[in-house]
């Protein structure tokens, strides 16, 4: 991130020069600044992200915040507009900084059926909001999304796209109502989770979406399969998904997301592959994610089910 881009977003937020620190984004453009680093300033690029879109997602949530959901809060930058243009085409946001650590697998303090049940009921909560929320500027649909605009470059075996081809048939025939769809998060791994003295919070909705809510349910389950090995897949993932659709009944008891979740499941794994496929850096993969890919597009061509949920 060019650091002059920098200076001027500090000066407009009237914060000292060095008060800042680099805390990621994809492009190095998300910052905490300020007096005790209490804010959370991410800079953009007008071509990659549009103002609209993010505008979207910064409306979407503050309607979350005020039920009392707890994601990030947008900051309207010196009490005017969430958005602020920088030049060349560039503009900043601001949120409140989540105070809270990342969840680790591998801690069993963690990572265990309070935070499993939690997490359902907070994806719930997000979409029975959305049930009841009307947006001032447009989120993209299901298939208004980069990846299957461009799909006709992705280098597939012919066995794959022919499965894209049934998928994107079927998707258009399937039921929209707004019990079943609606605004998603679109990305609720547990990377995407902050926790707090037992109080679990949601960040990045960059890939908010129109799309099944099954389909939601189906990114964690998939995600969440893979922070165990395979030998022990199917039953972790089995108890971990009883104990979330636990929660998740409780934070959105309108919506029955159970009679679509496998299907979703294999949707993921495809668009999973297909995405790394496309945009993934070939010459910079290690041997385990070069491996790992192969594998993908083995057990697809053999269509073999990624997990094979026993719901009711």
């Amino acid at each position: 991130m060019d650091q002059q881009l920098i200076e001027q977003v500090l000066a407009m937020l009237q914060i000292e020069s060095t008060d800042y620190r680099l805390i990621g984004g994809y492009c190095s453009n998300v910052f905490e600044v300020g007096a005790g680093r209490k804010l959370i300033v991410k800079i953009l690029d007008n071509a990659v992200a549009l103002e609209t879109s993010t505008l979207a997602e910064m409306e979407w949530l503050a309607c979350l915040c005020s039920q009392g959901i707890h994601v990030p809060r947008p900051v309207r930058i010196l009490g005017q507009d969430y958005i602020k243009r920088i030049n060349n085409g560039f503009y900043f946001i601001v949120y409140n900084k989540i105070d809270g650590l990342p969840v680790n697998p591998a801690s069993k303090e963690m990572w265990n059926a309070r935070l499993f049940e939690r997490w359902g009921e907070l994806l719930g909560q997000i979409h029975a909001a959305s049930q009841a929320y009307t947006a001032n500027h447009v989120f993209p649909k299901w298939n208004e999304s980069k990846m299957l605009l461009q799909l006709e470059q992705a280098e597939l075996h012919p066995h794959l796209a022919g499965k894209w081809l049934r998928y994107v048939d079927e998707l258009n025939q399937m039921k929209v109502s707004t019990d079943r769809f609606g605004l998603i998060h679109g990305d609720l791994h547990h990377g995407n989770l902050l926790i707090n003295d037992n109080v679990l919070s949601v960040i990045d909705f960059g890939d908010c979406e129109y799309h099944w809510y099954a389909y939601d349910v189906a990114i964690v389950m998939y995600h969440t399969a893979q922070t165990v090995g395979k030998s022990e897949r199917e039953q972790f993932i089995q108890a971990f998904c009883n104990y979330f659709m636990k929660g998740y009944v409780r934070g959105n008891p309108g919506t029955d997301v159970v009679q679509d979740l496998n299907y979703f499941i294999q949707y993921r794994h495809l668009y999973s592959f297909t995405y790394h496929m496309m945009y993934a850096d070939k010459s910079q993969l290690s041997r385990q994610q070069a491996e790992y890919l192969q594998a993908m597009e083995a057990s697809l061509l053999k269509d073999e089910p990624y997990l094979n949920l026993i719901l009711s």
